[in-house]
């Protein structure tokens, strides 16, 4: 968390939260009501001032403020870049534990014990990479998902079953 942002809350130390303005969608993408935050320092900033609180809800602490956000899937996206997981709105390069899919067809991977789900846009490449052989029936799907030498357990899961297995308060409220 940035120094100023740490200096901040410890003067004021009582700012009441705010709920509702800010989401993470899909692509590690922030939106603040309909509008999608393209200034990239403020990106920067909120993914720098990214956490999660012991409740599971995951906010950005804008000096003294913690702005909960609402996420569209998961608290963390990733993208399969060069055959290395990165994640964002934190942009580890971590390795991953475990992948799981929707029935809606969302993959989802374990990160550093964080649920991200995979970008859209990578999904036909991991597909091809690590589905080859699957027809897409979820009721017959295979047991790993095969990317280069790590292959990782494969299970089939809800959305809301991924988010209690984890944890994540999706939508919090105050």
């Amino acid at each position: 968390m940035d120094t100023q942002v740490l200096a901040a809350m410890a003067k004021w130390p009582n700012v009441p939260a705010v709920f509702g303005w800010l989401r993470l969608d899909g692509r590690g993408q922030w939106w603040i009501r309909d509008e999608r935050l393209s200034h990239e320092g403020m990106v920067a900033f909120f993914n720098r001032n990214y956490s999660r609180d012991a409740q599971g809800r995951y906010y950005v602490q804008n000096g003294p403020q913690k702005v909960f956000v609402s996420l569209d899937a998961a608290p963390l996206v990733a993208r399969l870049v060069d055959g290395a997981w990165q994640t964002l709105p934190c942009d580890d390069d971590v390795q991953a534990r475990a992948a799981f899919m929707t029935p809606e067809g969302q993959l989802f991977i374990e990160i550093a014990g964080e649920l991200a789900v995979v970008d859209d846009r990578d999904l036909a490449a991991v597909a091809a990479a690590g589905l080859a052989e699957w027809d897409g029936d979820t009721a017959r799907l295979p047991a790993t998902l095969q990317l280069d030498s790590h292959p990782l357990p494969l299970s089939l899961h809800t959305l809301p079953a991924l988010w209690q297995r984890y944890g994540v308060v999706a939508r919090p409220q105050a």
